[in-house]
């Protein structure tokens, strides 16, 4: 969705671990000094389950953080993508201020 896809496709797995759960106070207050110090890059990306056992897990998925009010921390050991987060987000929700303006050609993942 944002950002440049250079080593996402590269780095991230066939399959996401939730490792845990983290405040969203906490992810963006990290985002924020990220986005400040101007030596990282900030990925977006879109998950789409493709089957209908994924559309389930998937919702399954994101009402668990929803109803918690959390974000997932994802637990893959990645090469080049330092910090994963899941950000549960319904389809009348705004994407959140730290995360726009996109840019880059970004990408969508199917699931």
């Amino acid at each position: 969705v944002s950002g440049s896809p250079e080593y996402l496709t590269e780095d991230l797995p066939d399959s996401i671990q939730v490792g845990g759960r983290i405040s969203p106070q906490t992810v963006w207050d990290y985002v924020e000094k990220i986005k400040a110090s101007g030596t990282k890059e900030i990925c977006v990306v879109r998950f789409t389950p493709v089957t209908e056992e994924d559309q389930i897990s998937y919702t399954l998925l994101f009402a668990y953080f929803s109803s918690r009010k959390r974000y997932g921390v994802a637990a893959n050991n990645m090469k080049q993508v330092k910090d994963m987060y899941l950000i549960p987000l319904g389809a009348a929700d705004k994407i959140p201020h730290p995360l726009v303006p996109f840019d880059g050609p970004g990408m969508s993942m199917l699931w």
